[in-house]
């Protein structure tokens, strides 16, 4: 994963193969998240940030993918830059925040998500942004499906991804032994 982030929160989470990985993009300063490759800016200009600050969110952030992988974890709650992840509309802002609120393991239609961001006519719009997301995970657009049940973008990795919430729910309610580890 290559993960981004501000003194204001992560502005981006993107999974890529090492080998696509060009060494002069990455900055490896962040011993925290050993298993990201990390970016992060404590320096921008014209700021005057707490040090460390995006530092400590790559860290949080981690540990949190981490605790989500191994069942252990149900929702983020990482500051995200939105600013830093493009994401400069309030619809978008809107439409990202409704996501974060379906709940683990559940499902929402895009039409759905509209409507409760307060535009019910805007589902291909909702569509678009889910395939756009800066941060995947935070974000859990693989909770947002079409109107006809299907995963939209990615639906083998967005049905394992719900899968895993989907067994974690089920041992839990079972009374068996958990949490589960993503396979």
């Amino acid at each position: 994963m290559l993960v981004e982030a501000t003194p204001d929160g992560i502005a981006r989470l993107v999974q890529v193969d090492a080998d696509q990985l060009d060494a002069d993009q990455l900055d490896h300063r962040d011993a925290a998240a050993t298993w990201f490759n990390v970016k992060h800016h404590d320096d921008d200009e014209g700021r005057d940030p707490e040090p460390g600050a995006a530092a400590e969110h790559l860290a949080r952030l981690a540990e949190q993918v981490e605790d989500y992988l191994a069942g252990r974890l149900r929702g983020f709650d990482v500051p995200l830059d939105w600013a830093a992840a493009g994401v400069h509309d309030e619809f978008s802002r809107e439409v990202y925040r409704e996501i974060q609120h379906i709940p683990y393991g559940e499902t929402s239609s895009y039409g759905q998500v509209s409507i409760d961001a307060g535009r019910p006519r805007n589902a291909r719009r909702v569509g678009r942004l889910c395939t756009l997301v800066p941060v995947p995970f935070v974000i859990p657009v693989h909770r947002v499906i079409r109107a006809d049940g299907g995963m939209g973008n990615c639906p083998e990795y967005r049905l394992r991804l719900l899968e895993h919430e989907r067994r974690n729910i089920a041992a839990e309610r079972a009374g068996k032994p958990g949490p589960l580890p993503f396979r």
